[in-house]
């Protein structure tokens, strides 16, 4: 339930509200952000860290007055900025 939680977790990205539909755990090799709200990409992956040093790969989700997207598709609509964060 926590990896798919229904109806999906919420959090906010840029001051308006992101529902997360679905994301699994994440094993990354090598460095990673160990901010909690990090976001950063790997190839083709949107990538978020939480607590305890572990990685969440978000799958689908749906920003604000928005339609439901796949990660890919936000990658490729949103310029990320280094150290930006959900939740914050």
């Amino acid at each position: 339930r926590g990896l798919r939680p229904w109806p999906g977790a919420y959090t906010t990205f840029r001051g308006k509200m992101l529902h997360i539909w679905a994301a699994l755990p994440a094993i990354i090799v090598g460095p990673t952000p160990s901010d909690p709200g990090e976001l950063f990409v790997e190839p083709g992956k949107l990538l978020v860290a939480c607590g305890a040093g572990t990685i969440l790969q978000i799958q689908e989700l749906q920003l604000e007055g928005r339609k439901r997207i796949s990660a890919r598709d936000f990658i490729n609509g949103v310029r990320l900025t280094p150290g930006e964060k959900v939740g914050a």
